[in-house]
């Protein structure tokens, strides 16, 4: 769901909530009504957290999300590995791979290899998504994944263009409702390990789109 999309939808479900009664007390935002189970996602790799234009504060979001970042310093031919679990373990969390296409814009692989968009839910409801880009990938669209431990595909390397200027993962995040956050305590260089948190799909911890976490 794009970004114009997702705000029309809470603009009307304000509404609704106008008309029926239900707005929240003083105090309690109609966000925090909406809110999907929070669910924290880790690092896909052994990587470092970006520096620069590449930092999720202010980095593009091609595909989206609410926020991103290039893992950067990673290996051709690693894993990347998808870590998802629900903030409190009662909730079950299942993670399907909705799209497998083409990262850049020109749709020529070479120029930058394949997107794999894995989304999270909770029963029937869907609470957001991850995006990891400039991966040769290792799953099929349509699905159903282990949310835990899955691969999703490799680094690759591919021929420099506007989409693709050395190795990275691209790693991209939204929610449903309200907006995925960023770990905060990461600085610029800081090298990561598989599974390291770095954001949050679903719960009310960010009020805009490239914010932290709380």
């Amino acid at each position: 769901m794009s970004t114009h999309r997702r705000s029309l939808f809470r603009a009307a479900l304000v509404a609704l909530f106008a008309f029926s009664g239900l707005l929240p007390a003083a105090g309690v935002s109609a966000a925090a009504v909406t809110a999907e189970p929070a669910v924290w996602v880790g690092s896909p790799l052994a990587a470092r957290w970006p520096t620069g234009d590449s930092l999720p504060s202010s980095h593009h979001t091609p595909y989206g999300g609410d926020w991103s970042a290039d893992l950067q310093s990673v290996g051709s031919g690693a894993a990347v590995v998808l870590y998802a679990a629900p903030q409190n373990g009662a909730v079950p969390v299942t993670a399907k791979v909705e799209i497998v296409r083409a990262a850049c814009a020109s749709g020529v692989i070479s120029q930058g290899g394949y997107r794999v968009t894995v989304g999270l839910y909770t029963g029937g409801t869907k609470i957001g998504a991850v995006t990891y880009a400039h991966v040769n990938p290792a799953v099929a669209q349509g699905a159903t994944i282990n949310r835990w431990g899955t691969t999703i595909g490799t680094v690759g390397d591919y021929s420099w263009s506007s989409c693709w200027q050395g190795r990275h993962v691209h790693v991209e995040m939204y929610s449903q409702h309200n907006y995925a956050c960023y770990n905060r305590t990461w600085a610029p260089g800081q090298a990561m390990q598989p599974t390291n948190f770095i954001g949050f799909v679903g719960g009310a911890f960010a009020s805009a789109r490239q914010r932290a976490c709380p």
